[in-house]
């Protein structure tokens, strides 16, 4: 199943989408204009609406599709589109979030810098606000040791240079990302013990401690609708549990990282809560919480091994 790397590298984009076919259009029109080649685009109806799939492939007709059923969370739905790719033959697989659209050059970008860091396993454009295009909503991730957070570099004004050189980071989000075929097969897939949160930074901690390092590159760039899908920083209860569960989920797999996944973390989101007034996320954060520590834990899913649940190739060009 391995490929040969080349001075021109086989990348294959995989956008993850649940229902909302408009922002799914968007990106993959987006995709359309890249100039890198060769570049297959891929996308991963993850247990949508049937109609809702159906509307993007009416509107897109130039990638292929690969459709999940039931849901399979996100980590579950990017693994089943970087595990066909590499099965195609892909060296480098950049994934999406369905809620992003992104210059023309960015895997360009994004390509160069992986041929001159042969040892990065991770390449992070830098990533705007779509509605704000010109303030940054993610630099790559930082680790704060007090109070003790994982936390994006951003501006809350116009982009004003401070990120623009590349450097390598401890983590990063997944909103886009490219990663290596090295990397993916020698560490393994996004962790599926959580539906969505946190696998990232679980990533980022497994590549770092087998060798791999994490670039941001500044020269790709990147737009996202943040949060339009997962309700992130909303009432929306079903996001806190997640996010508790999650965290809770994180704590035990990394208790190796004191600071960052132990209790004094914890005491931090908690009394982040209580000074931002946030008592609809209080609750369902908690239930998250206790619920990730009963949990069954598995180790993370490899490329190699047979996918876990059905998919179907509705299109592959």
């Amino acid at each position: 199943m391995t490929s040969t790397p080349s001075s021109n590298p086989r990348v294959w984009a995989v956008v993850l989408g649940y229902n909302h076919p408009e922002l799914t259009v968007d990106c993959l029109q987006s995709l359309a204009k890249a100039t890198y080649q060769p570049l297959t685009v891929l996308y991963v109806d993850n247990g949508s609406e049937s109609a809702n799939c159906q509307k993007v492939m009416d509107t897109v007709s130039d990638c292929s599709v690969l459709r999940l059923d039931p849901n399979a969370g996100a980590a579950g739905g990017l693994n089943a589109g970087i595990r066909y790719a590499f099965e195609q033959g892909a060296d480098h697989v950049v994934i999406l979030n369905n809620d992003t659209t992104v210059h023309p050059t960015f895997i360009d970008h994004l390509v160069q810098a992986a041929i001159e860091h042969p040892k990065a396993g991770m390449f992070v454009p830098k990533i705007y606000y779509y509605d704000h295009p010109d303030t940054i909503w993610s630099a790559g991730s930082v680790f704060r040791r007090f109070p003790p957070v994982v936390y994006m570099r951003k501006t809350r004004r116009p982009d004003d240079g401070r990120f623009d050189e590349p450097q390598d980071l401890n983590y990063a989000t997944f909103c886009i990302i490219m990663f290596s075929r090295a990397m993916i097969e020698q560490v393994g897939l996004l962790d599926t013990d959580y539906h969505f949160l946190y696998e990232d930074y679980d990533l980022c901690i497994r590549s770092r401690e087998a060798g791999f390092g994490i670039r941001y590159v500044p020269a790709a760039r990147v737009w996202h609708k943040v949060s339009m899908t997962t309700g992130a920083g909303t009432p929306n209860p079903k996001f806190w549990r997640t996010y508790g569960r999650s965290e809770s989920i994180f704590r035990r797999k990394f208790r190796r990282y004191r600071w960052l996944t132990g209790w004094t973390h914890a005491i931090y989101i908690v009394a982040r809560f209580v000074a931002e007034g946030n008592w609809y996320g209080f609750k369902p954060y908690i239930q998250g919480w206790r619920q990730g520590a009963r949990d069954p834990l598995h180790p993370p899913p490899r490329v190699q091994d047979p996918p876990p649940a059905p998919r179907q190739i509705l299109r592959n060009p």
